[in-house]
């Protein structure tokens, strides 16, 4: 309710002092004249900020913020100093960017990139954005009473995907603006320029979207999700990309992929339980599937295992029997974790093998001594004769 308070309030104002004003020439380190409505937008930010400080969704482990930040400098180059870089702990794939310089990055983004150079591209089109003014420009063209709704609603219940009203109003004026293609053809260009001056491989959009479309083509019937709402069709989008990228003389391979783990590899297991607490199963056999087929050997295990986990709570057709498949073949491989131990266990108990299950279940009961399911572990192993 406060949310919702504050966002309606703002509205009030920034509907009152609303103007149509000259766009200021918008150089780095350069605020918006007092009195004008950019000034009003940029206070409406400022407050909601500090409630977004406070949002439970806030990533705040300094060395992956300053990972991200360091990216979105780069590829953002004498606007760094306006920028202020908030990962979200949201798991759809979303980037966002306030007028004031808050740029928000929810992590399902970053458990779908895999490398920095697709992140520096995500990043490069958020600051693009910026560097145009396009959420002042959105803000002016709104102000009729339809579109006037339709901000009431974002402000007042949340930026159209689970959870999303937690990340404070901010997240909703962030998204609210609903940018015109135009606009996001404009934003991808500035990004992919900064992307090749960087010295980053500028077919790392061509990558991230052509999975990007692989995953949007999983969700038909679905609500569409906010990375492809108001962007061009993810085919022309891709097809734009695809020929800047084949225009570079020369360019460069560099992705940077070890950087990027390094960063985000402790967040994996949490990033891939958040994507399916999703339900998108559908989507999140595909994401984690992909993962998979381009991973390190040293993160199989872990992928593998929630794949199965993504067959076991779909619970389809087939489904059991993929799981327990891919739980079997997770315990033999590098970096599985503790849990893989656990369906494993419970997938053999399932198909009668009562004493090799034992042995699967004492295992993780070793290898995770601290679980918080240890006594109900300990008593199907009961159930099944075996000792502690």
């Amino acid at each position: 309710m406060k949310t919702r308070a504050l966002g309606i309030g703002l509205l009030v104002a920034l509907t009152a002092c609303a103007s149509q004003a000259p766009i200021r020439d918008n150089k780095p380190g350069t605020a918006p004249a007092a009195g004008s409505d950019e000034a009003e937008l940029w206070y409406a930010m400022e407050r909601a900020e500090t409630e977004l400080q406070r949002s439970p969704l806030r990533v705040r482990d300094p060395a992956l913020n300053e990972y991200v930040r360091k990216v979105a400098c780069e590829v953002s180059g004498e606007y760094c100093k306006d920028l202020r870089v908030y990962v979200m702990d949201v798991p759809q794939f979303n980037a966002s960017m306030a007028p004031n310089g808050v740029m928000l990055v929810w992590t399902g983004a970053l458990l779908r990139a895999r490398d920095e150079a697709e992140l520096a591209f995500v990043l490069g089109h958020e600051a693009g954005h910026f560097k145009a003014q396009h959420s002042l420009k959105q803000w002016r063209r709104i102000k009729d009473t339809s579109a006037m709704l339709t901000v009431f609603q974002v402000l007042a219940y949340g930026a159209g995907a689970p959870n999303t009203a937690m990340l404070g109003s901010l997240a909703g004026y962030a998204t609210l603006f609903k940018f015109t293609r135009d606009q996001e053809r404009e934003a991808d260009r500035l990004g992919f320029q900064a992307i090749v001056e960087h010295g980053y491989d500028p077919r790392a959009g061509i990558d991230l979207w052509a999975r990007m479309k692989r995953e949007e083509d999983t969700r038909k019937y679905d609500k569409p999700s906010p990375a492809f709402s108001t962007h061009p069709a993810t085919a022309e989008r891709l097809a734009d990309i695809t020929a800047a990228a084949d225009a570079v003389a020369n360019a460069s391979n560099e992705r940077r992929r070890d950087a990027y783990r390094a960063a985000t590899r402790p967040y994996l297991e949490h990033w891939l339980d958040t994507e399916l607490a999703r339900r998108a199963y559908a989507a999140s056999l595909l994401v984690i599937g992909e993962l998979l087929a381009d991973s390190p050997q040293q993160d199989e295990g872990v992928l593998t295992f929630y794949l199965g986990e993504a067959h076991r709570r779909r619970n389809a057709d087939g489904d059991r029997a993929a799981a327990a498949r891919l739980y079997a073949q997770a315990v033999a491989m590098p970096g599985a974790p503790a849990a893989a131990w656990r369906e494993h266990g419970f997938a053999l108990r399932a198909s009668g093998r009562n004493a090799d299950a034992r042995v699967a279940l004492q295992r993780y009961l070793a290898d995770a001594p601290q679980a918080e399911d240890r006594a109900f572990v300990q008593r199907e192993l009961d159930k099944l004769g075996g000792g502690s």
